[in-house]
């Protein structure tokens, strides 16, 4: 064999694996590579603004916060506002989303019913969660489902819109394809639009996932007493930057981990529908 065709041999299978095996961890260091320079980047630039720019009082530096963190997590109260909050959002977002598919799955392939109920979707998702509060007090008090209902109003409409989206921009020529070769409608629903609208479904879950932990601390700031709206609410009347920022900087990590773990989730579990041809 010439040197030239042992170039153009294939390479073994398990050769090949392990190319891409390393090539994926290659990419994971990479990300959190960057990952972890944005954070160190954002430390720096908040520590100079804190010490030189507005002042420690109004922005405390990043060691203080870390100090406020002790004394909050010692106690458990941190972990428990962390906590309510975190079922608050996962009721009502989990709620919102199976609404929001079922509903946009039958717009998305029913003309009529899109039609109808289309101009009243693209009205009302303009209601933002904060404008909703007098009316869920009235309707349902202070209690937990007000909670619910609010982080459920910041959720459905996204995932709706981008579902009935996703239904829509189906390809043609697919749905032809399949009723040409003897396709009902069940199975075309099964095998291509719901593959094809997977990638906008997950796109609008990932959007209202941000929008549900936006809808829980307006709604904890008004009518709460526990979570991590609750704790802005008080540390704010006391003065109290560092338990602010506290408050601040955990919504911020444990909402940038909650959508890093739908992002990964989803890549491995949906990987066949969401892979770039």
């Amino acid at each position: 064999m010439t040197a030239l065709e042992s170039r153009a041999a294939p390479l073994p299978p398990a050769r090949t694996r392990l190319f891409a095996l390393r090539a994926r961890h290659k990419a994971v260091l990479r990300k959190l590579g960057y990952i972890a320079a944005s954070f160190a980047l954002t430390l720096a630039a908040w520590q100079i603004i804190a010490l030189y720019v507005v002042g420690p009082f109004l922005i405390p530096p990043p060691l203080a916060v870390l100090k406020a963190f002790g004394p909050m997590t010692a106690n458990g109260d941190l972990y428990r506002d962390i906590a309510m909050s975190l079922s608050r959002v996962a009721v009502g977002y989990a709620v919102g989303v199976v609404l929001a598919l079922a509903l946009g799955l039958f717009m998305g392939r029913i003309r009529a019913l899109h039609d109808l109920l289309d101009p009243i979707v693209q009205a009302m998702r303009f209601l933002s969660p904060t404008a909703m509060i007098p009316i869920v007090i009235i309707w349902f008090g202070i209690g937990e489902m007000a909670k619910y209902a609010l982080v459920f109003w910041g959720t459905v409409a996204i995932v709706l819109i981008n579902t009935i989206a996703g239904v829509l921009r189906t390809p043609k020529i697919r749905q032809h394809a399949a009723l040409c070769l003897g396709a009902s409608e069940a199975q075309i629903f099964r095998l291509i639009v719901l593959p094809s609208a997977v990638p906008f479904i997950v796109i609008g879950m990932r959007l209202a996932l941000a929008s549900a932990f936006v809808s829980i601390i307006p709604a904890e700031l008004l009518a709460a007493d526990s979570g991590l709206g609750y704790l802005l609410q008080q540390s704010s009347l006391l003065l109290q930057t560092d338990r602010i920022f506290v408050a601040l900087v955990t919504i911020c990590l444990v909402g940038f981990a909650a959508d890093q773990l739908f992002y990964w989730s989803t890549s491995i579990l949906l990987r066949r529908y969401l892979a770039v041809s």
